[in-house]
């Protein structure tokens, strides 16, 4: 008896440590999970009348120098030197900070992180853009 309640202790101690807290879930609608480096980046595609447009969503939270933290996005297309896209910003709105980047192909990668320093240059393990879901009519 006691093994067992040793064990679902442990089970349980596994999930609430494995759990994703309810301040870091997606925006409403459908979001592709890019990225995370302690902060959880997000990103839907858009059809546009040329090529897509890539929204992306990174939840910050309320810790005192998240107000610093920008996000860094950018979209690269055959090798890192390729950026076809690019962004930083620091602007919020509910709890995310929002970007839209333009003239993507679907077998571009994408590249999300916090930008503390500066922006980096993308890395050659960027997200295929292929694989980011579109989004829903609320995003």
């Amino acid at each position: 008896m006691r093994a067992a309640l040793l064990g679902l202790a442990a089970a349980v101690a596994t999930l609430a440590a494995t759990a994703v807290p309810a301040g870091a879930q997606a925006p409403p609608g459908d979001w592709t999970l890019v990225r995370q480096d302690g902060y959880r980046h997000y990103a839907c595609k858009v059809r546009a009348k040329d090529d897509w447009r890539i929204k992306t969503a990174t939840r910050y939270t309320s810790r005192r120098y998240d107000d610093e933290i920008g996000v860094y996005a950018a979209v690269a297309r055959g090798s890192n030197r390729n950026v076809v896209a690019s962004r930083s910003t620091n602007n919020r709105e509910n709890g995310y900070i929002r970007t839209l980047l333009r003239g993507v192909e679907l077998s571009d990668r994408l590249w999300m992180q916090a930008a503390a320093y500066g922006p980096a240059e993308p890395w050659s393990d960027g997200f295929p853009v292929r694989r980011i879901v579109r989004c829903a009519s609320v995003a």
